[in-house]
């Protein structure tokens, strides 16, 4: 059998392998290679190693499995929300009438008993409703359903945990205020400001690609990241646009990577929107793929739009 982790647990693994063989006789292989998410399993890695079976420790989402091989196993944080439940209590009462409530699974078990103690404590709280095979109340990176079918119910939102990166993606997606309630620290953060910087470079970066000469589009072949087609759309549009365009594939998308690249201007990855929002040190524009379709709206002469307002960024 196969585990894997993101890099903040992958060292449990060691004792979770001691105690799989040992106590029922099966051997086990760690699988380092990064894992962000549902979207990045090793599904296909299982089958050519040869695994019956494949643990995922830290990602969950509302089914136990995905593909052949991969069970999700729940790792979640053992801190106590009360302290800074009761300090977004005293700064946002009076100021919204209703708050809408989300987080990521490592907080699964806490939502529902946060917003009974927040509508107890004065401040009116619903929980996000999700999409697909998300918990309701969950967000991804890239899945804002949650925040955004009930966007027209309340008056802003609270983010359960410690993630700016999700927090702005809440506030880009509503347009709502957006606070992210730290556990660790007892801290009620507005992320409105760091939105804005975000959504900034973002349109910088689009504005950059616009005078690129040559565009490398850049698909991944991660089995949960593979957006073919979506690739093809934009290297046919951006050719028939007048970019000279290249087509990549890559598994992980890094700045060094992308540095040994000489004649591309700027590139486009249909892999996952974090990627281009979430890291500095490229050198070049790199653009998600709405950031794409927004470069794409501009060389046609038309308005750059929203890059951010759907519940499903890509």
């Amino acid at each position: 059998m196969g585990l894997e982790a993101p890099d903040g647990l992958v060292n449990v693994l060691l004792s979770l392998s001691d105690s799989i063989e040992k106590k029922y006789g099966v051997k086990s292989v760690i699988l380092f290679d990064p894992t962000y998410g549902i979207c990045d399993l090793a599904n296909l890695s299982g089958k050519r190693l040869g695994l019956d079976l494949i643990f995922n420790v830290g990602h969950s989402v509302g089914v136990e499995k995905i593909g052949k091989h991969t069970y999700f196993i729940d790792a979640e944080y053992e801190v106590d929300f009360r302290p800074v439940l009761d300090k977004a209590v005293r700064m946002l009462s009076g100021r919204f009438s209703k708050v809408g409530v989300i987080t990521i699974s490592n907080n699964k078990s806490q939502i529902d008993g946060a917003i009974t103690y927040l509508n107890e404590n004065g401040l009116k709280a619903v929980k996000g409703v999700a999409e697909g095979i998300l918990f309701d109340g969950q967000i991804f990176g890239c899945n804002y359903y949650s925040a955004k079918n009930i966007v027209k119910e309340v008056d802003g939102f609270v983010f359960l945990g410690q993630s700016r990166f999700h927090s702005i993606g809440v506030s880009l997606t509503t347009r709502k205020p957006t606070f992210m309630l730290d556990p660790f620290f007892n801290m009620v953060e507005d992320v409105e400001n760091e939105a804005k910087l975000i959504e900034r470079k973002a349109i910088l970066a689009v504005l950059k690609a616009k005078d690129a000469t040559s565009i490398g589009i850049i698909m991944s072949i991660k089995e949960g990241q593979l957006f073919r087609r979506r690739a093809e759309e934009i290297k046919e549009k951006l050719s028939r646009l007048g970019k000279k365009t290249y087509m990549y594939t890559m598994r992980e998308i890094t700045p060094d990577r992308l540095k040994s690249v000489i004649g591309i201007d700027a590139f486009v990855e249909t892999a996952c929107p974090r990627i281009s929002l979430d890291n500095e040190g490229f050198g070049k524009p790199i653009l998600s793929y709405e950031q794409g379709l927004g470069l794409i709206r501009l060389l046609e002469g038309k308005e750059l739009g929203d890059m951010f307002g759907s519940g499903l960024w890509m």
